[in-house]
């Protein structure tokens, strides 16, 4: 078999010198413009959609400024809420031995799970935290100092306007 003996070779290119040098990517270049080519979301671990996100946020002007990782903190929370909601409407499916997930097992699941009810009712969902933050007991003035205030005279007070322009 004289064909198996047969070696592929690649046929060789010519490369142009001046092409390279004159300010076009050399192949580091395109091996990186491959690289960071990934989406957001793909490098992030997520389903959710992090440039979208970020479209959404910057045309809400929510602030003034925003940092790189918001996005993909916020795409990940929805991604992780949508999750659960759909893994227990997904449940209740099951046990109503229907194949679809319908809106109904949706408002069920919503009603069943307090967090995610909790959530969409505008409050924050608060596991083992405290009722009052440490950061304003903490800026209430220790007692000494509230004693020392009560020792000194208080200032007279000006007397309103409404009282000056009456006695003229």
């Amino acid at each position: 078999m004289a064909g198996a003996e047969e070696v592929w070779t690649a046929p060789e290119r010519e490369t142009e010198p001046e092409a390279t040098c004159a300010g076009g990517l050399s192949e580091g270049g395109e091996a990186k413009a491959r690289k960071s080519r990934r989406s957001r979301s793909s490098r992030a671990g997520l389903l959710f959609p992090v440039s979208r996100v970020d479209r959404q946020l910057r045309r809400g002007r929510f602030a003034e400024r925003l940092g790189a990782k918001a996005p993909v903190y916020l795409a990940a929370v929805l991604q992780c809420v949508t999750h659960k909601t759909m893994d227990a409407a997904g449940k209740i499916s099951k046990k109503s031995k229907q194949r679809r997930i319908l809106p109904s097992h949706l408002q069920a699941a919503l009603r069943k799970s307090s967090l995610l009810k909790q959530l969409l009712r505008g409050g924050v969902p608060r596991r083992g935290r405290r009722a009052v933050p440490r950061s304003r007991r903490a800026a209430s003035p220790p007692k000494k100092e509230t004693a020392k205030s009560k020792k000194r005279r208080p200032r007279p007070r000006a007397a309103p306007a409404r009282a000056i322009a009456a006695g003229e």
